[in-house]
């Protein structure tokens, strides 16, 4: 996801002092088949049939699922818009989702609903019997949802409607138990396998739509609908964007990209922006390993959120602001897209890999307001500023390595995440040498697609690049105890 830096950072501180998706993979992947319909007032009616497949090492007799809709319920416990931005999120008052499943069964044979976690952010399916490893087994479940008006990835506003997490899918199990993690405010706190989708959405005939996949084919129905049959495979999570769009396409490389938009003077100037990143980041990185990219704007609290093949684009920003919301998003479809991580346990993992390949990108792309030396300046004195302003006042924690929901709140994870991530792998840059750090990016890219990453895997790919120990100076910064250093 990505925030206003910026003026985020510098504002602050001050107070105070992205697709037709395929790709290989030998593991088997769980599958998920879905089929909506969303009605004129914004109710989703969804069959979801997931067919699991158990790629943990032990036996499992329960299956837990995300209920995240259920985060913008009435009396949720954490509520997905932070308490200082309610009034910007909800511009027309306070709106609530309302999730009812009606029916869940395990291979034909209905099971009792059982909803748990801290939040009732849980849903878990009783198997009946040991689904052993690489045994897979399916999961049907029914439910309708009510749309809240939020600017935010679930929801609808005037312009848009967002359908992020929008469906119950799978939990990582890890460690010897299924991660659970609520949907805190701060940060993107989502963690998931990628997956093979196919969907099957049914919507009002007003709206053109974005996807995360191909769309094999759009139906008109009698009744003023349309239905698109949508493909995905191998990606971390399925996402849709519906709006009266307008729509502009190129090619980078064996990418067709995409941008849709309803309020844009310049819409060519971002769709170029999308297909000049790909192109970079491919060459720096790895190739884009999907065939479609689509960068769509629409109603959204932050400047931007990623999703597989997918980015979402806050109709709030104009300008240069925008098209750097644009690379951003884009890098982060190497960065949690392709290479996973686990957004709520290693926040900086992608928003700093992400950020700093951002301003990396303006070494390569001229005509933009912003200079890769300008963006690492701003991000280093805003950084000292906020050293200066917070933790020399006993205000601030520098450490790194903390859960989302450890921060306090959007500033200091702002600053954690994206600023000090980025200065972070800058140093590492200057440390090893450009040749050596970007022939560990590609190998991080490389050994890590559609998987799982850890810090060490990062940590490794830069060492075997550069031949040298580096977990040192990786702790040094993760743990808050670097001494800050000058730029040159």
């Amino acid at each position: 996801m990505r925030k206003k830096i910026t003026a985020l950072l510098i504002a602050a501180a001050m107070a105070l002092s992205l697709c037709a998706c395929s790709a290989p993979e030998k593991e088997q992947r769980t599958k998920y088949d879905i089929k909506a319909t969303l009605s004129d007032d914004y109710v989703l009616t969804a069959s979801v049939t997931c067919e699991y497949v158990n790629n943990s090492d032990v036996p499992l007799g329960e299956l837990w699922f995300h209920l995240y809709p259920n985060a913008y319920r009435a009396g949720a416990k954490f509520a997905p818009v932070p308490q200082n931005r309610v009034t910007e999120a909800y511009p027309d008052g306070r709106s609530y989702s309302k999730l009812d499943i009606t029916s869940v069964s395990v291979k034909g044979n209905p099971v009792e609903i059982t909803i748990t976690g801290e939040d009732e952010n849980i849903l878990s399916v009783a198997l009946g019997s040991k689904l052993d490893p690489t045994e897979k087994t399916s999961v049907n479940i029914e439910y309708t949802v009510k749309l809240p008006k939020v600017r935010h990835r679930f929801g609808y506003t005037d312009k848009s409607v967002n359908l992020a997490n929008f469906y119950p899918i799978a939990c990582m199990y890890r460690g010897g138990s299924f991660v659970a993690d609520p949907y805190y405010s701060t940060g993107d706190p989502f963690f998931s396998d990628c997956a093979d989708y196919s969907v099957t959405l049914t919507v009002p005939s007003k709206y053109e739509c974005a996807f995360t996949g191909e769309v094999k084919s759009k139906t008109d129905g009698e009744n003023g609908t349309a239905t698109y049959e949508v493909k995905a495979d191998n990606v971390r999570d399925f996402a849709a964007v519906l709006g009266g769009y307008q729509k502009m396409s190129g090619v980078s490389g064996e990418t067709i990209v995409n941008y849709m938009y309803y309020n844009d003077s310049d819409p060519e100037r971002a769709l170029n922006t999308a297909i000049e990143a790909v192109k970079i980041f491919g060459n720096m990185f790895g190739a884009y390993p999907y065939k479609e990219y689509t960068v769509v704007q629409t109603g959204f609290l932050q400047g931007g959120m990623e999703y597989p093949c997918l980015s979402m684009i806050s109709d709030a920003y104009t300008g240069d602001a925008k098209l750097d919301i644009i690379v951003h998003e884009t890098a982060h479809q190497w960065w949690y897209g392709v290479v996973g991580n686990d957004e709520v346990k290693n926040a900086w993992l992608d928003e700093g890999l992400a950020e700093y390949s951002t301003m990396m990108f303006y070494e390569h792309a001229e005509g933009y307001a912003y200079t890769f030396d300008g963006k690492r300046g701003d991000a280093l004195s805003a950084y000292v500023l906020y050293c200066e302003t917070y933790k020399n006042n006993g205000l601030g924690d520098t450490s790194m390595n903390r859960p989302v929901n450890e921060y306090d709140g959007e500033t200091e994870y702002s600053y954690m995440t994206y600023v000090k991530g980025a200065l972070m792998l800058d140093d590492i840059r200057n440390t090893v040498g450009t040749t050596a750090f970007l022939s560990g990016l590609k190998r991080y890219y490389a050994d890590n697609k559609y998987k799982i990453a850890e810090p060490q895997n990062l940590v490794g790919a830069m060492e075997r690049s550069s031949k040298r120990s580096l977990n040192e100076l990786f702790d040094s910064w993760l743990n808050g105890n670097v001494k800050l250093f000058s730029s040159n």
